[in-house]
Formats: structure tokens, sequence, C-alpha cells
């Protein structure tokens, strides 16, 4: 009893964190690298799986989805950032967290996302649209906050403005 309380303490926590709760803002990413979960420790594993999409498609989807303008494109670089464009790339984090699907979403600081929506493009791409704030808050992101999508800009700008 008092396991699963302390659970749904923790679930509730990480709601109000996650920006879940209306008026809560979501932490950055250094706040989430460093919540422990439950103090386990795991071994970082990395696998990228499922299809490879090309930053065009991640585009169409992107777009399809409902990014516009520069949130479009750093939603591009960002997914090319964060999965190389897998749709079932996985992290398993040292916290013992986990990273899921094309952008990365991460299962503790965001339960609202199933493991099947985790792993279906369009559903994660949805699931990237309303945790970035339609594409205009990254700061939930690693690699945003590294600057590693840096690197992917300037394939991100070209597959958004030639998507033919």
């Amino acid at each position: 009893m008092v396991e699963a309380l302390s659970r749904l303490v923790a679930i509730a926590a990480a709601s109000v964190l996650a920006g879940m709760v209306p008026g809560a803002a979501a932490p950055s990413a250094s706040v989430q690298a460093s919540a422990p979960v439950e103090h386990k420790t795991c071994q970082s594993v990395s696998r990228t799986e499922g299809d490879q999409l090309s930053a065009k498609q991640l585009a169409k989807l992107a777009k399809d989805t409902g990014f516009t303008g520069d949130g479009l494109v750093n939603a591009v670089a960002v997914a090319l950032a964060e999965s190389s464009g897998f749709t079932k790339a996985l992290l398993v984090n040292e916290n013992c967290t986990r990273d899921r699907g094309l952008w990365q979403i991460n299962d503790y600081w965001h339960p609202e996302v199933s493991e099947q929506q985790a792993f279906d493009p369009v559903e994660n791409a949805k699931a990237a649209y309303e945790i970035s704030s339609e594409g205009t808050a990254w700061d939930q992101w690693s690699t945003w906050e590294n600057g590693a999508y840096k690197s992917f800009l300037a394939d991100a700008e070209q597959a958004v403005n030639n998507p033919g």
C-alpha cells in the first residue's frame, strides 16, 4: 500500500512538472536529467529500430501534425538528433527512464504517452507537438539543450523548403 501510494505521489509530481496540470510550467532538460526515478540505476542502452524516416518524411509528418515555420524546421532537426529518424528508437537512461520513438518521448516525464503512441510515428509527432507547445518550446529535449539539433538544421531546412 505504501509503495502504491509513493508511486501515485511520484506520478502526480511528474504530472505537475511535465505541465499536465494547467498553469504548471514544464521543467527544463537540466531539471529532468537530475530527477531520480525511485533511486534505481540502469545501464544506458540505445536501440535504433523500426523504419528510418528521411528528413523529408519527417518534415511531411511534422507539417501534417501542425508544426509550422521555425517550429517545423526545429521539429525535424530535433527528431533527427534524437532518433536519427528511427520510428522505434529507444534509449534507456541511467535513471531507468525510457526515451521512445522519433522525438524520444520520455516515459517518466510523459506517462500520458503510452508505449503504443510513443512508437507510432503519427502519435509520437502529436505528443511532440503538444509537449513543445506547438513547436515553440524545445527545452525538454536534451538535443535542444546541448545544441546537438543544430547539426541537423541545414538538412531540416532543405527538407521543409523542398518537400518534393
